[in-house]
């Protein structure tokens, strides 16, 4: 210890007064008060957990400036400073957990400063000494990166406030749960994609996941209840393992046909452990049909058997759009000939007609359908389609003629070309055979056929008078030896 230091403060200050007065030339500067001490130091904020928006207790260090008067003891206070996003409870549970032997502690909250009051009969905190205590119930602040200096601590016997070295970040917890960020409209149209909606990977207290674990699960969606025979009806990309991004998946083009209330789940694919997402209602009108449109149109067929596949017919409004109107009776019509069997159906709940029993006995080929119902504007024309007559090796062919003149006929003659279509004369055919039979059935068995496939059969007749007839219209056949 230095001489001065024995002598009282005031005379410390007479002998400086007289120091100056002696001294010629020299020009002395005498700051009075206490000397300057540095800020509260080695502060440290580690919440649990430092998870945005979580409920945590953080701890906090520090060691107090090594002032003149830094030693704290009942009655002094700690003061902690937070970020403005942060909530802290009016009176906040404090634990003292190092440097502070002897003390109790209590504290309240103004704006986002907790202040804590020592207390205690042997309460001490010794100046420059490292300490600690943790403050329960903070409402961390959203997910984000928090300012060094926006965290604070300092005491009621410091200079000034100290704060973290570094900036303090807050991040999402693990994948826990799904949720809609965007919901599904409340209403929408039978057959008319829903507006676009999103559902996000969230972690337990609604942070997106928008990096690393969760950010790409994959998300389905299902009816979790609707009316009866409901589905989601559009193509299954638009709802079946929709892959985040950026934690987010964005559902576009779902659809239902069947009009009703719907909810919809969504369930993360991806992982087990994460919680479904249910929708609120979503009410889908179905607006008045106006038209029919063939969904599965005809395909070649034989004559006298059932077209196959299905023929089916949908109602639809104005814009295309499936109606699911149940209970009309739709009728087809072939554009030449006629329909022998199973021409009629009834839509169903979906307002679809299936006719699996339509039958067409005569053989043609470039034949279209057309739908109709009561009330509604008839389909266009379906795509042609060709209905052959099925022959194998030693098929009977008959001809019914009739000259008309009353001279008879004489002979029949039979003849074949290549394929469905074209014209079939004397310049491409070939005979099959003739037949004489006085009869008005003139009949002739095919044997010898060509490869299996598509052909025509034309007929001529010639009379007793040697008057010969101009070729039959053909007839398609399919052989099939």
């Amino acid at each position: 210890m230095s001489s001065l230091s024995k002598f009282p403060k005031s005379k410390l200050a007479w002998l400086i007064g007289a120091l100056v007065a002696t001294l010629v030339g020299v020009t002395v500067s005498v700051v009075g008060g206490p000397a300057a001490f540095a800020a509260t130091s080695g502060v440290t904020f580690v919440g649990t957990p430092q998870t945005g928006g979580a409920t945590a207790s953080w701890q906090i260090g520090f060691t107090t400036a090594n002032g003149n008067s830094g030693d704290l003891a009942a009655g002094n206070t700690v003061i902690v400073t937070f970020p403005a996003a942060f909530t802290e409870p009016a009176t906040p549970a404090v634990t003292l957990i190092s440097g502070f032997p002897g003390c109790s502690a209590t504290a309240s909250t103004s704006g986002d400063v907790v202040t804590i009051l020592l207390a205690g009969g042997s309460c001490a905190h010794t100046k420059g000494t490292a300490a600690s205590l943790s403050i329960a119930g903070i409402t961390n602040g959203p997910v984000n990166s928090y300012a060094a200096g926006s965290f604070s601590v300092a005491t009621s016997k410091d200079a000034s406030a100290g704060s973290p070295p570094a900036a303090i970040v807050l991040t999402a917890g693990a994948p826990a749960q799904l949720a809609y960020t965007t919901a599904p409209p409340a209403t929408g149209t039978s057959g008319s994609p829903l507006a676009t909606f999103r559902v996000s990977v969230q972690d337990s207290v609604g942070n997106t996941i928008t990096t690393g674990t969760g950010s790409t699960d994959n998300i389905t969606l299902s009816v979790a209840s609707g009316p009866a025979g409901g589905a989601i009806d559009s193509a299954p990309s638009t709802y079946t393992n929709v892959a985040a991004v950026a934690g987010v998946a964005t559902f576009n083009g779902v659809y239902f046909t069947t009009g009703g209330t719907y909810t919809l789940t969504a369930t993360d694919t991806s992982r087990g452990g994460v919680s479904t997402a249910t929708s609120g209602s979503i009410v889908i009108s179905v607006p008045a049909g106006s038209k029919l449109a063939f969904v599965q149109g005809p395909s070649a067929a034989s004559a006298g058997v059932a077209i196959a596949p299905a023929i089916t017919v949908q109602v639809q409004d104005a814009s295309g759009n499936a109606v699911a109107a149940s209970g009309i009776s739709v009728t087809l019509a072939v554009s030449s000939g006629v329909i022998d069997a199973g021409a009629t159906a009834t839509t169903n709940s979906a307002g679809r007609a299936t006719f699996s029993g339509v039958v067409i006995n005569t053989a043609a080929t470039g034949l279209t359908l057309t739908a109709s119902a009561s009330g509604l504007t008839s389909s266009p024309a379906s795509a042609a389609f060709t209905v052959t007559v099925a022959v194998s090796n030693g098929a009977a062919l008959t001809e019914i003629v009739n000259d008309g003149s009353g001279s008879g006929v004489q002979t029949v003659s039979y003849y074949r070309c290549s394929g469905y279509t074209g014209a079939c004369t004397s310049a491409n055919w070939t005979l099959i055979g003739s037949s004489t039979t006085a009869a008005a059935n003139y009949s002739v068995t095919w044997t010898g056929q060509p490869a299996n496939g598509p052909y025509r059969l034309v007929t001529v007749a010639t009379d007793n008078v040697t008057n010969v007839s101009q070729a039959s219209a053909s007839i398609p056949v399919t052989v099939a030896n």
